[in-house]
């Protein structure tokens, strides 16, 4: 019971990170290329900025930060 669920809860991990690692991409990707994108590439970059500049001054920072931190305390206690 116990490894399906550390199985299920790795593969919706692993399901987040390759979703943000593709937002990423469509982003620099639209920066790189400009008009000439893709359709698809062009409104995830455009869905993703809109995202970003309608958070308040400072979330987007924050949380990057307290993301960093989890990880940073993760990684020492694992030691």
């Amino acid at each position: 019971m116990w490894d399906l669920l550390i199985r299920v809860r790795t593969i919706g991990w692993t399901a987040v990170e390759a979703a943000f690692l593709l937002i990423a991409m469509c982003v620099l990707l639209n920066i790189i290329i400009g008009g000439d994108a893709d359709a698809f590439i062009a409104t995830v970059a455009k869905n993703a900025t809109a995202f970003l500049q309608s958070l308040p001054p400072g979330v987007f920072l924050g949380i990057v930060m307290i993301v960093a931190l989890y990880g940073l305390l993760k990684s020492r206690l694992q030691r």
